[in-house]
């Protein structure tokens, strides 16, 4: 039987009495799920209904999908299947709806709609009034007086609970007077300025023309500008001469990033893992302690470059300058071609195989240009290798640390000293 009431009353109180509607298939008989079925039965709860009330799947309700939209409305088996699947998760829940040919109440509507559907709320901003539905371009049925006799139909026969009916929403009506002092207000306000409004004119928004100011000042400055650079350009390029009238070729600014060089054999007593907190702290800590704590972290590869910050008191305050330890030619590379001017001492295990890749691969010859450092414990005899190779021996303390603070102190006064020559 075809039916004139409104679908979304039908349906709310059909769930409201416990009177669910069946599922039909377009010949009418029973289906078993939505996908097969072609009409929703609704059983007779009202002397105004007294025989079955069919009403196809994909009929359109009055319930919007969205907040406050009135172009997009949910049809009736979308509110059916989400309150029979409301005990459903969500996977099931949307794989059913995907197989039952009319879509799914989305996740975020779901609950509103079951609590909708089941009396538990009524619907305020998603359910819209007949005459909403009409100015949305969609008409209401020919007979929803039916539809709206059904509460009080249910109420008098006891077949639903008591529920009061759902406010109908008024239509905006513009208040003349607050418009109009909304209008004086806009008139009489102070336009904030910022660095782009500044930049245009008062009329109409056009960009203002600074092409005068350019040809009058700055066209003079980068003139001036440009000068200067080629000046500097060409004395940079010319060749100087020395005091015998040799021309030398440019000489180039020690990097205020000087580097250190230690061996990276496994016998060294500095190496990758405990020389930052050697030089910058003054603590020396065996390497493989040091290994071990950065592995805890979660360290297990040392830095090929790790760079050390030196604080020491100046005229004018606390000075910090940097430096980078390496323990490889490959690790030297990183920073240019110019790296060797970088070098200012290179710290030696003794073992001449640890030259074979630098600039200078003879000891004698690398320990005249840049500092030699030989470390080796307090208790050690002299290694007569380093003897002939222009080194500074020092020594650590196997088990003062105390005495560690003093070493690093000798250490970077000696390589001061060095770099001052």
């Amino acid at each position: 039987m075809a039916t004139s009431a409104d679908p979304l009353d039908l349906l709310r109180q059909s769930i409201i009495s416990s009177l669910p509607p069946t599922l039909l298939t377009s010949s009418s008989s029973g289906a078993s799920t939505l996908a097969e079925a072609s009409f929703l039965s609704f059983p007779p709860v009202s002397p105004l209904t007294d025989s079955p009330t069919n009403i196809a799947k994909d009929t359109s309700t009055r319930y919007t999908s969205k907040a406050g939209s009135k172009d997009e409305f949910y049809n009736i088996g979308q509110l059916w299947l989400a309150w029979n699947e409301r005990e459903s998760g969500v996977r099931d829940y949307l794989m059913k709806g995907q197989a039952g040919g009319v879509g799914y109440v989305t996740i975020t509507d779901r609950r509103g709609v079951v609590e909708y559907l089941t009396g538990e709320s009524e619907g305020v901003g998603r359910v819209l009034g007949k005459e909403e539905k009409v100015e949305a371009g969609q008409e209401p049925s020919a007979a929803s007086a039916t539809a709206e006799a059904l509460p009080s139909a249910l109420q008098s026969s006891g077949a639903g609970p008591s529920k009061p009916a759902a406010p109908v929403k008024r239509k905006y009506e513009v208040d003349v007077a607050d418009r109009e002092f909304c209008k004086k207000l806009r008139a009489e306000e102070v336009e904030l300025r910022d660095r782009n409004t500044v930049l245009r004119s008062s009329g109409g928004g056009k960009v203002n023309n600074f092409e005068s100011f350019l040809k009058t000042v700055m066209v003079e400055k980068i003139r001036a500008l440009r000068q200067s650079f080629d000046k500097g350009a060409s004395k940079a390029a010319a060749p100087a001469q020395s005091q015998t009238g040799v021309p030398t070729g440019p000489k180039k600014a020690r990097s205020t990033h000087p580097i250190i060089i230690i061996s990276s054999s496994p016998t060294s007593l500095l190496t990758m893992w405990n020389v930052k907190k050697f030089l910058e702290q003054g603590i020396f800590e065996p390497s493989e302690i040091a290994r071990q704590n950065e592995v805890a972290q979660g360290n297990y590869k040392a830095e090929d470059v790790v760079p050390i910050l030196r604080k020491r008191s100046g005229p004018h305050g606390d000075v910090t300058s940097k430096y980078f330890v390496v323990d490889g030619v490959e690790a030297l590379q990183k920073f240019g071609q110019d790296a060797w001017d970088r070098v200012i001492c290179v710290v030696t295990t003794g073992q001449a195989w640890q030259f074979k890749p630098y600039k200078w691969q003879d000891p004698r010859i690398l320990f005249r240009n840049v500092k030699g450092i030989y470390f080796q414990w307090h208790n050690e005899p002299v290694n007569p290798t380093v003897k002939d190779w222009n080194v500074t021996e020092m020594r650590i303390d196997r088990n003062k640390r105390h005495t560690d603070r003093q070493v690093v102190a000798d250490l970077w006064r000696i390589l001061d000293g060095a770099r001052r020559r």
